[in-house]
């Protein structure tokens, strides 16, 4: 006479396992469409910023940035995505920006707080200091005076 040392009477291990790979496929999938979302958003606004680039001031580079990441939202694009992208889309408005007057707006100090009080000027409160968009734009600025105008330390 065997006795079975195993419970028979329950969920299968598949029966449990089964709707967990299912959930994980249906998330990894809406992710990576929202990841593919806001890199093509990042590509256009990279695209746009070149074309508007030569007939902006360095002001107009500051606004037309902050406008593209304003409308990350809309257009389904990740927000941490768009964070990083918009380094990228300040750059190329401001490469493309006559050089002589790239520079003449910053007016930075070394410690980099300069950024906040430039935000509050423009009537945006920087609350959480590592999300803030118009900081980050103001950074890019920074940065690409202090390399000769030639890129943006990402």
């Amino acid at each position: 006479m065997s006795t079975s040392t195993y419970a028979t009477d329950g969920p299968t291990v598949w029966q449990v396992l089964g709707p967990v790979f299912v959930l994980s496929a249906l998330i990894g999938t809406f992710v990576y469409y929202r990841y593919a979302a806001s890199e093509t958003y990042v590509k256009e606004g990279i695209v746009q910023m070149d074309e508007r680039g030569p007939s902006l001031t360095t002001a107009g580079c500051v606004d037309a940035a902050l406008e593209w990441f304003g409308g990350c939202e809309a257009n389904n694009a990740n927000a941490v995505v768009c964070e990083q992208g918009l380094k990228l889309v300040a750059f190329h408005c401001l490469k493309a920006a006559p050089r002589d007057e790239a520079c003449d707006a910053y007016q930075g100090s070394p410690n980099g707080r300069w950024v906040y009080g430039k935000c509050e000027e423009r009537g945006e409160r920087c609350v959480n200091k590592r999300e803030c968009a118009c900081a980050t734009v103001f950074r890019s600025l920074e940065s690409f005076c202090l390399n000769d105008q030639e890129r943006v330390q990402l």
